[in-house]
């Protein structure tokens, strides 16, 4: 870390949170159930914050972390039971749908106990707190990390005076971030090398691979490969409900798709789930990489043998897409959290709070999450890690060309996982690309049908 930050001693906020308690002695008898999604904040909320609040309180809170596939589907059944099991879930914007109708407004809460809405910007109040097309005029979550995937490669390799001329040599242009997908296939099968070779004067133990994303299917792949669907300048449907996935440059995508990962992904890419493949980063396994920013400490935290060897860059443009983007975008995504509506929402939300707005900071230092627009400008957050010198306005940028998930409540259903199946399904052979595509198509307009959104 760049500075040294000093930290809040527990005395002193076991006196502030005394009060809290005094204030409201409900909250001694209260427990609180998380439905929580892996990432870099779960050892933080379990080591840290959890323990806390509990000793500050009185409250005790209990945090299930789930894989995500299994995390909606957890949070969908319970809401349908009518089950007041869950007072917390983590808040991805495309399973919202899923169990709307449990999830607790947030307006009247916000308004009771003060809650800075306008720390987020109405991009991201747009993206993650809110669904008007199901809970019209209401704010259903709290942004935790929105956010949306860059490029991160091995900066020290490409600035190789051997690496450099090497690529030179065998592709005519300079090593350097790619600026079309093309480019990004390139620079990945450059850098991959079977175990025994060099990189960067260094005899290689295990292979090195060039690229990669977590891709086990359904969700895995359709998180990685709706990065190409949304560079090729497609949406999924249009405001009329008509399928864009049809066009034929859908295909194009996906034949790049499957030699990108034939030839340069790990292997055991198809099995990790989200941002596991950061670990081959951090190993010197992995040149380059899809980076989720929530992911970014694996790389670059303390300790990380690649910290300060990292850089990076937005995603690459796929020339010709339907919408002339500069550059390439994927969704946004991350999440939030959002109350579910049990008789703890009240004490819930106290909580959220605490730890969203009180700990805003720290809990940023420990987990290198952004929504709130003081944890921007903190100078103890951006002075934290010199990596953020170069990190932060590559973020911040490619967030500018996120694309929101549509609003409607089956997301999931017509494009998440029918995108990671039919990207899955090309790539194993599974059926002709031709046959997967027109596949997609039929499942998205059959259950516009069957909602009543289209004739």
């Amino acid at each position: 870390m760049r500075s040294t930050r000093s930290r809040r001693s527990w005395w002193l906020a076991l006196v502030a949170a005394s009060a809290l308690a005094l204030a409201s002695g409900a909250l001694a008898q209260t427990t609180l159930r998380i439905a929580e999604h892996p990432g870099p904040h779960v050892g933080p909320m379990e080591e840290y914050f959890i323990p806390m609040y509990e000793e500050m309180t009185g409250v005790n809170i209990v945090m299930e972390v789930l894989p995500p596939d299994q995390l909606w589907q957890r949070m969908q059944l319970e809401a349908q039971a009518g089950s007041d099991y869950y007072d917390i879930g983590y808040h991805s914007p495309g399973w919202f749908g899923y169990y709307y109708e449990k999830v607790a407004g947030l307006d009247d809460l916000i308004e009771e106990f003060g809650f800075g809405l306008d720390q987020y910007s109405q991009a991201v109040i747009d993206s993650h707190m809110t669904n008007p097309a199901l809970r019209p005029g209401e704010i259903i979550a709290i942004a935790r990390n929105p956010q949306t995937p860059i490029y991160a490669y091995r900066l020290d390799w490409f600035e190789h005076e051997g690496e450099r001329a090497a690529f030179q040599e065998e592709y005519g242009r300079e090593l350097a971030p790619p600026t079309t997908w093309e480019e990004l296939y390139d620079i990945a099968a450059f850098f991959t090398r079977p175990a025994g070779e060099t990189v960067a004067g260094e005899t290689l133990a295990s292979p090195l691979y060039g690229y990669s994303a977590s891709i086990k299917p359904p969700g895995g792949m359709a998180r990685a490969f709706l990065a190409i669907v949304y560079s090729l300048g497609l949406d999924g449907w249009t405001e009329d409900f008509e399928s864009d996935l049809r066009d034929p440059i859908l295909l194009e995508g996906a034949a790049y798709w499957s030699r990108l990962i034939e030839d340069t992904f790990p292997p055991q890419a198809q099995t990790w789930d989200f941002l596991e493949h950061l670990s081959f980063m951090r190993e010197g396994r992995l040149a380059t990489a899809e980076l989720w920013p929530e992911g970014v400490l694996t790389i670059e935290g303390d300790g990380a043998p690649t910290a300060g060897k990292i850089g990076y860059s937005l995603l690459p443009q796929w020339p010709g897409n339907r919408k002339d983007l500069p550059v390439g975008r994927s969704f946004i995504g991350g999440g939030g959290v959002l109350v579910f509506d049990t008789p703890n929402k009240a004490e819930a939300f106290q909580f959220l709070q605490w730890l969203l707005e009180e700990q805003a900071a720290e809990f940023n230092l420990r987990t290198a999450m952004f929504a709130r627009a003081d944890q921007f400008e903190d100078p103890d957050i951006v002075g934290a890690y010199e990596f953020y010198d170069d990190f932060l306005p590559v973020f911040e940028e490619q967030m500018s060309y996120g694309f929101p998930r549509q609003p409607i409540a089956e997301w999931g259903a017509v494009m998440y996982t029918p995108v990671g199946e039919f990207a899955s399904d090309v790539l194993f052979e599974i059926m002709t690309p031709e046959r997967a595509q027109q596949r997609l198509v039929d499942n998205m307009e059959r259950i516009f049908v069957e909602s009543g959104y289209i004739d």
